[in-house]
């Protein structure tokens, strides 16, 4: 069964009921991946199944699919990155019980705050960001001037180290 990505949901409940939410969500409405795009034109493509595994652990399983234009910190253009994300959560309540989860699940530890299924999707989104965005190097735009200064760098020659005339002494010294 598919639902509204929108709505408030209650995670634990929707995997009493093994439900699945799918459909689209706009970047736009991720506030806080938002802050780390160029652009936020696009939609995140969103299949969420709430289920109990074979142990009667609730979790949530699905895949999240967006192309997010962000800053190629070589050339400071934008580049699109596309990100494919699985996603496995064990739904948990306390921290101790996310200490226990199998280490295949990682924690959506839910309270008696309302949730929807869009944060769901932008902390895993945001989880998925490289710690440098970079466009490939045979297709950054910088990617010639940077080769232009390596090739100048082993053009320069090596500088005569200042300490190597005490090092003689102190060989000749040792003689």
């Amino acid at each position: 069964m598919s639902d509204h990505l929108g709505e408030t949901i209650e995670p634990l409940s929707l995997a009493e009921k093994g439900r699945t939410l799918s459909g689209q969500l706009p970047l736009r409405g991720l506030d806080r991946l938002c802050q780390s795009l160029q652009d936020e034109k696009g939609v995140v493509d969103v299949s969420l199944h709430f289920d109990k595994d074979e142990v009667g652990q609730p979790r949530v399983m699905g895949r999240l699919a967006a192309v997010l234009q962000l800053q190629c910190q070589r050339c400071m253009q934008v580049m699109e990155m596309p990100v494919s994300v699985d996603v496995r959560l064990g739904i948990v309540r306390t921290q101790k019980q996310a200490e226990s989860l199998p280490g295949n699940y990682d924690p959506l530890l839910v309270s008696e705050q309302p949730m929807t299924a869009a944060d769901i999707v932008e902390d895993e989104l945001i989880l998925a960001l490289p710690l440098v965005a970079l466009h490939e190097m045979k297709s950054c735009p910088a990617a010639e001037a940077l080769a232009e200064r390596d090739e100048q760098d082993e053009v320069v020659p090596q500088r005569k180290n200042p300490f190597a005339v005490l090092a003689e002494l102190k060989k000749e010294r040792n003689d």
